[in-house]
């Protein structure tokens, strides 16, 4: 069948979908805009991969552009490169490995040539491979790091058992799952690139070495050596081949790496050699002011500071601690403004107006830029697209000794944005920054350290629902005993069920809870105040406590 859109010409011959024609067209017509929530998770000249989102589901898109006379040629004899990830996804559960579940695939042809592919899969909110390790490993024991490559290396040794080779085994293209099973592997991993999976019962040692040295060039740049060798052997057996055999190998990978190395070496030059854009050749970014309002957090300042030290201007507004916040921040090139608290949004507002440069970075004491969000920063800065005014940045939240990937993951926040396009607004203690203009996401993480431990995440809860219901209470909110009954109850299944805090054990239990109980505490104190509060009247909160809470 045919779909057709007044958006665009006719889409021809939709294979396998699992979707209704109209619901595809909707994916494939329609722009990111249009969506309640987009990532593009990867671009380059050929190929875009956008998440999609909305009340429906979450799918993922992956846009193949054949421009080239070759990717044409390739098409014509080996088959479109969405009808090779559904081939792949199907061949991979045929043998029991698990695939985010393919949807449909639409092709755009002019002439019988292939001019579009496009191939619709299930989103799996699982992250890749390379940020699992790079988040989580440095937190582990020797054992547990252990435990984790051996799961990987059974893994890539079950599936090259199978006869199957990915032509891109990378970190990237590796989802990890935590699994609570008891008497089973306490990891999952799921295969996302799926266009190069091929099946040969007779796989041959060439093709091996290579799916192990892509893993190794990846995830191998954050392991130690000993671990890699901890990955090899547990590769190969037990039991292990003989000696002469494991020298060979070892030969072989060696050889392959070095030969890898060279060609992304000759990439590289080729990408900055004379004649290159203006943008790869390192043109200079535009300057970047970094804002932070805080009150008495010398345990977490200095990282902040930190993480954001590149920025061309920091502005403190400090509410006067009583710590030695002040002290810290003077170590850096800071400008600190000591001003009394007047609640969230205003101190937000009078933070804003302090930054001197057109680009503003917002991040909160107990925050920290990562690495990847740094460099990714710095190059949207550098590109400086004119058509772009904010970027939402992923939150990760650190609480309980883990990093917490569900729940509160990603929780999108505007973090960067230009000056002159936005207003701050929201409700206290929720204030957030509202953009007159065209926005887009980023993917690298903002590290959030939230509460030091349970109690003192009780005590930021009690001094959080202080100041939502008095903000309630002074907008004149109406006390209703539904909203501490149904509010509650439905914050305690989304996180639990929706965002998947279930898969997380007895921690995701008790943060699911209290984000219950910090929803009800809001509206019991809203109702406890509310007598105190006739119509009309206003409450004056010009002297509210200042606080820095987590997910707020």
């Amino acid at each position: 069948m045919s779909l057709t859109s007044s958006a665009r010409t006719t889409l021809p011959a939709i294979i396998h979908s699992h979707l209704e024609a109209a619901r595809v067209t909707d994916l494939v017509s329609s722009q990111p805009i249009h969506w309640q929530c987009t990532r593009i998770l990867k671009q380059d000249a050929g190929t875009t991969v956008t998440l999609m989102s909305d009340s429906i589901q979450s799918v993922v898109v992956k846009r193949h552009r054949l421009t080239h006379w070759r990717r044409r040629a390739d098409a014509l004899i080996h088959g479109s490169p969405a009808r090779r990830s559904w081939r792949g996804a199907r061949l991979l559960q045929t043998y029991g490995f698990p695939v985010p579940q393919p949807l449909a695939v639409v092709e755009k042809r002019k002439a019988g040539l292939v001019q579009e592919s496009v191939y619709i899969s299930q989103a799996l909110p699982d992250p890749p491979l390379s940020d699992y390790w790079r988040e989580s490993a440095p937190h582990w024991s020797v054992t547990q790091r252990r435990l984790f490559l051996r799961e990987l290396a059974l893994f890539v040794r079950s599936f090259h058992a199978a006869g199957l080779y990915s032509g891109d085994l990378r970190d990237a293209n590796l989802l990890v799952e935590e699994c609570d099973e008891q008497h089973g592997p306490r990891w999952r991993f799921c295969l996302v690139d799926l266009d190069r999976i091929k099946h040969d019962p007779s796989l041959g040692l060439r093709r091996r070495v290579k799916n192990l040295v892509q893993i190794d060039r990846t995830l191998g740049r954050r392991a130690r050596k000993t671990e890699r060798l901890f990955f090899l052997y547990a590769y190969l057996g037990p039991p292990l081949p003989a000696a002469r055999q494991r020298r060979v190998l070892l030969e072989k990978l060696q050889s392959t790496r070095r030969q890898k190395d060279r060609e992304y070496a000759r990439r590289k030059r080729r990408r900055t050699a004379p004649g290159a854009s203006e943008q790869t050749r390192g043109a200079p970014r535009r300057s970047v002011s970094c804002c932070i309002v805080c009150f008495n957090e010398e345990q977490s300042i200095q990282r902040c500071l930190e993480s954001v030290k590149w920025c061309d201007e920091i502005i403190v507004v400090d509410s006067f601690s009583t710590d030695k916040t002040v002290a810290i921040c003077q170590d850096y090139s800071t400008r600190i403004i000591q001003r009394a608290w007047p609640g969230y949004v205003e101190q937000k507002r009078f933070a804003l107006s302090q930054a001197s440069h057109d680009w503003v970075l917002n991040i909160d004491a107990d925050e920290e830029v990562s690495p990847l969000l740094q460099n990714e920063i710095q190059a949207v800065l550098q590109r400086d697209d004119p058509a772009v005014d904010g970027f939402y940045i992923p939150r990760l939240v650190h609480y309980l000794g883990r990093w917490w990937w569900r729940g509160w993951y990603p929780g999108y926040r505007l973090r960067l944005f230009r000056k002159h396009k936005v207003r701050w607004g929201g409700v206290n203690p929720h204030e957030k920054v509202l953009l007159h203009g065209h926005s887009e996401n980023l993917s690298g993480n903002l590290y959030h350290y939230t509460y030091d431990d349970i109690s003192d995440h009780l005590r930021t809860v009690n001094t959080l629902t202080d100041v939502s219901s008095h903000e309630l209470a002074r907008q004149n909110h109406q006390r209703r005993s539904i909203d501490m009954v149904l509010r509650p109850l439905w914050r305690f299944l989304s996180f639990y069920f929706l965002r998947g805090c279930i898969r997380d054990g007895l921690p995701g239990l008790f943060v699911s809870a209290t984000s219950a109980f910090y929803v009800f505490l809001k509206y019991a104190k809203l109702r406890e105040q509310t007598p105190h509060f006739p119509q009309g009247s206003r409450l004056n909160t010009s002297h509210d406590t200042p606080v820095t809470g987590p997910a707020r």
